[in-house]
């Protein structure tokens, strides 16, 4: 089976129920489909095929979505453009992945202009939208296209997806997904999480983790509700008004989710599972959700390199006897989903003891095939079988993963350890704060002074001396924060993360003199 059989199998199972809603628009199965075998066929017939790299540029959009199948269905290999991109990455990006073909969506037509002159390897280009100046629009792309036209069939080995690594700590790099991977990830989830007839709520770009999510609910014949932006009351509204079964979210969203007045008096009914991810959650955060939206939160953690569900924390799982569970059971990312093993070792490679901590390496059929031409990185990471995630964990006695931090950003202050996710936990649990970042600066005294960056809620007001006593009894004195800034909002990726990469760059900007540039309130704490 390929991708692109996900949606024929969703079209013979959808029962009339529509593929896709967007914005008072609704699509069919038939017509979805229909769509995409053109795509196909048109692509084929201008002789791309298996090898090719085809990508999409676009915000939320149904032919953006509908474009990908038909990339798949022609044997292409599709590429998840970030929409929210500089320019400048977006075409380094297309360069590296060496994209041959790029759908497009008006709202980009000055940087497809600069593309047309500059790139030697996009060979076509087809916007989808309506739009004067394109020279190839998605109709006439498909105004001759047979939908009936034999299309080829992927090997399960074939690339269906090319990702992209954040880059948050070194240049990206593109990650290979074989269909095999996708099917896998489809086959887990509809074994962990059925739903007979899902209502997906994607509000987070389809080029990050809504997109895979999509793909399990058109397996089923379900139907995606789409928003062209996550707007966080109309969110909510959404979930009502379209009956709906699964929604994703990362953490920092569902944080300011929480935070509207209203939350508390919708109806969430119709809600199966609320998934987060992407990020570590604050326990008391998590606490706050489970209470406003019921017994249907439920986590996921993978990376691009064994994507989407290498665990999984079913709504069951965040509860013992019948009550909202401990912090010690709600700070694990789940258990190994079906299929996948999670082993834990030390820096010489030895498989560590239950309950301490290592670098997480994971060996699933969820797997990247390989970072696209990039053979020396790609043995660094997949030694022995196993993908070696570069994330810190352990796995407790009752073999729930718990997630401390990523290797690479270890703080060592004083000479001990120090894992930022762990502080961000504490700092993220005062009823003030919002959102926060925790890294290491360096520091004459400590080596690396740890750090926390606060965003504050609407109209709260917190002092860092206020903050460092909240912490320091629930985190001691290694741990708790030397230092407490104040910023009105902190760098985030599209996907919501926190760029601490970003947080660090500005704090050692204002060590070297340019304080005015962050806009920091700096308190010191403990020496």
């Amino acid at each position: 089976m390929s991708v692109f059989q996900l949606l024929e199998r969703g079209a013979a199972l959808c029962a009339g129920r529509p593929f896709l809603r967007f914005e008072g628009r609704e699509i069919g199965y038939p017509d979805a489909l229909a769509l995409a075998r053109k795509i196909a066929a048109a692509l084929a017939g201008r002789g791309f095929g298996r090898g090719d790299h085809a990508a999409v540029l676009s915000p939320n959009e149904p032919n953006a979505f509908i474009a990908s199948f038909g990339i798949l269905g022609a044997g292409l290999s599709y590429v998840p453009a970030n929409p929210r991109n500089a320019p400048a990455a977006t075409e380094a990006a297309l360069d590296l992945l060496d994209v041959r073909v790029l759908f497009y969506h008006g709202a980009f037509e000055p940087l497809v202009q600069d593309l047309r002159s500059r790139s030697s390897k996009i060979a076509l280009f087809v916007r989808l939208d309506a739009g004067e100046t394109a020279s190839m629009r998605l109709q006439d792309l498909v105004a001759d296209a047979d939908p009936a036209a034999e299309l080829p069939l992927p090997r399960l080995s074939d690339t269906a997806f090319v990702g992209q690594t954040g880059g948050t700590t070194g240049e990206p790099k593109g990650v290979l997904i074989s269909h095999g991977a996708v099917i896998a990830f489809v086959e887990k989830y509809l074994a962990e999480l059925p739903d007979a007839a899902p209502v997906l709520l994607a509000a987070t770009p389809l080029t990050h983790a809504a997109g895979m999510l999509a793909m399990p609910a058109v397996a089923q014949g379900g139907t995606i509700v789409l928003m062209a932006q996550p707007d966080l009351p109309r969110f909510l509204d959404l979930i009502g008004e379209e009956r709906v079964t699964t929604a994703f979210l990362p953490p920092t969203a569902i944080y300011r989710l929480l935070d509207l007045p209203d939350v508390a008096g919708r109806d969430y009914s119709s809600l199966r599972h609320f998934l987060y991810g992407a990020a570590p959650m604050s326990v008391e955060r998590l606490r706050q959700a489970l209470d406003v939206f019921g017994p249907v939160m439920t986590q996921s953690y993978g990376q691009t390199e064994c994507h989407t569900f290498i665990t999984l924390m079913r709504p069951a799982d965040h509860f013992l006897d019948g009550r909202i569970a401990g912090d010690a059971r709600l700070s694990a990312c789940g258990r190994p989903t079906l299929g996948t093993t999670v082993v834990i070792r030390s820096d010489d490679g030895r498989r560590t003891p239950v309950g301490e901590a290592g670098e997480i390496c994971v060996q699933s059929d969820l797997a990247m095939s390989g970072y696209y031409k990039d053979p020396v990185a790609t043995a660094e990471v997949i030694r022995d079988g196993f993908v070696h995630t570069g994330d810190i964990g352990f796995v407790d006695a009752d073999g729930f993963l718990h997630i401390v931090d990523r290797k690479k950003e270890l703080i060592i202050s004083g000479g001990f350890n120090v894992y930022p996710a762990e502080v961000e936990t504490v700092v993220a649990g005062h009823p003030c704060v919002s959102d926060c970042a925790v890294v290491g600066v360096a520091d004459p005294h400590w080596g690396e002074a740890v750090t926390a960056v606060v965003e504050l809620k609407s109209g709260a007001e917190l002092t860092g001396e206020d903050l460092l006593a909240f912490c320091r009894p629930r985190l001691g004195g290694v741990k708790t924060p030397k230092r407490v800034a104040f910023w009105p909002q902190l760098p985030r990726s599209a996907a919501g993360k926190v760029l601490r990469k970003e947080v660090r760059a500005a704090l050692s900007a204002r060590d070297a003199g340019s304080d005015a540039a962050t806009g920091a309130a700096l308190t010191d704490g403990d020496r």
